[in-house]
């Protein structure tokens, strides 16, 4: 399960079609092996979102097609796309290898939702968390070193060969690299929260310097490390949709969760957090932040005018959009500005699904959206363990994402699609009752009094 996700993290974040297919595959092939199955409401939304994306690239009748898509044949006539054969087909992507790599990406992280749910169920949240901060420690690492010194090469080597924002890390975008990293800084400091949040006895005449090296013991320590590590990358990036949304994420999550810790836990993952931010800042280039500020209402602009010109494709594909993964190709047609720079992407992630899906996609996705948001509710108030603190710290994860997929499309890329089932899994997975343990009503093991406290297994207790 580690390998894929570390994979198309290493491979330039899975920006190329290989990968993704590689990476597509190997998710489905690994969710067959282990038998997964469909189950539940959340799973059938899943799978006709895929089918849905499916239906863009299998054949219908031309009448059909006609009707679904009436401006279908235009555009694939100015774009001269494989002509002779796309002129008689009858699907209704625009773009059909476009639409089958969005494909592999989508069911592949499907797949690796599932698979890793399966494996939650049975344990190795903890591990899986510990490989997700050791992988962002590294990329954070790289990302730092080479921005100081490579420039605009991957790996000290590679160039993007995309025009935009330099590459940060083994993104070709640093807002691709946010995307990452909002995700997996939440997801690190919830499994803090939750070790802080651990009984330990303390002799009331230790002093403070002893208080805190109980309360930091060294997996605690490492985990922080590599938090604020992931942190201070992220505003080195100077990507303002990452750190603004992982801000805002932070802050709600923290308002709306309190009442899971207790007063004293709730001063001292403030206190944590506080620190956190504080040593970002310290270490970050302060300067080029208010300058990166500064430029937000001219990115404003230039969004405005992505979004105003995206708006026909809407209106002339509102059925069922133009294909997943199609969006460049449409603007090739669509777009009205400039033309020395093309629009690759929507720069929302919303407004490309429309454009992308039409009512079809848009709806699957809404459809999807809320079972798993009344899930992940359902999972979090039942949780009386520790992990209840690392499932918070997934969906502010997730929330962080949401927030930024407003401004950004970082979801598309295969790394941060499997980050985020990663997360998604974490939130919503069921404990399954080890043999010969009691099982609640509904379904969930009955906790004895030593696991109500937060994070006391055996695992977890320090040495």
């Amino acid at each position: 399960m580690a390998a894929l996700l570390a994979c198309p993290l290493i491979a330039f974040g899975g920006t190329t079609r290989e990968v993704a297919f590689v990476y597509g595959t190997g998710c489905l092939l690994a969710a067959t092996v282990l038998g997964v199955r469909v189950q539940g409401t959340l799973d059938m939304a899943l799978a006709l979102l895929a089918g849905g994306v499916v239906a863009q690239i299998i054949p219908i009748p031309a009448a059909l097609g006609q009707m679904l898509s009436p401006h279908r044949r235009e555009v694939v006539e100015a774009l001269r796309l494989s002509a002779h054969h796309e002129l008689r087909s009858t699907v209704s992507s625009i773009d059909v290898p476009s639409t089958i790599w969005a494909l592999a990406v989508l069911g592949g992280s499907i797949a690796y939702f599932w698979i890793a749910r399966r494996q939650f169920g049975r344990g190795g949240v903890r591990q899986t968390v510990r490989i997700v901060a050791g992988l962002g420690f590294a990329m954070s690492l790289l990302a730092v070193s080479q921005a100081a010194t490579a420039g605009d090469l991957i790996y000290w080597r590679f160039p993007t060969g995309f025009e935009g924002p330099p590459p940060f890390g083994p993104f070709i975008n640093r807002n691709h690299f946010a995307t990452w990293t909002i995700m997996a800084v939440p997801l690190c400091f919830g499994y803090v929260a939750a070790r802080l949040g651990t009984e330990r006895t303390v002799p009331k005449h230790s002093s403070l310097r002893g208080r805190v090296v109980r309360a930091f013991d060294p997996r605690t320590a490492w985990l922080t490390t590599a938090g604020t590590t992931m942190l201070v990358a992220l505003l080195l990036s100077l990507s303002r949709s990452g750190a603004l949304s992982l801000g805002v994420a932070t802050a709600i999550t923290f308002a709306c969760c309190r009442h899971r810790l207790e007063r004293r836990h709730r001063r001292l993952v403030l206190s944590a957090t506080l620190g956190v931010l504080l040593a970002g800042v310290v270490w970050a280039d302060v300067p080029a932040l208010v300058r990166r500020a500064a430029t937000a209402p001219a990115a404003m602009a230039d969004r405005a005018t992505i979004w105003r010109e995206s708006v026909p494709i809407v209106r002339d594909f509102w059925r069922v959009g133009t294909g997943a993964g199609t969006y460049q190709a449409a603007m090739f047609r669509y777009q009205q500005s400039d033309r020395r720079v093309y629009f690759n992407q929507a720069h929302n992630h919303y407004l490309q699904v429309a454009v992308e899906g039409g009512v079809l996609l848009v709806g699957l996705t809404l459809f999807a959206a809320v079972r798993f948001i009344r899930e992940a509710r359902r999972r979090i108030a039942e949780d009386t363990s520790g992990l209840v603190l690392i499932r918070v710290g997934a969906v502010c994860g997730l929330g962080a994402v949401a927030l930024q997929s407003v401004w950004e499309t970082g979801l598309v890329m295969p790394a941060n699609a499997a980050l985020a089932a990663l997360l998604a899994a974490i939130a919503v997975h069921e404990p399954v009752a080890p043999a010969g343990r009691p099982v609640g009503e509904q379904g969930q093991p009955r906790l004895s009094p030593a696991a109500d406290q937060p994070d006391l297994t055996v695992e977890e207790r320090p040495q």
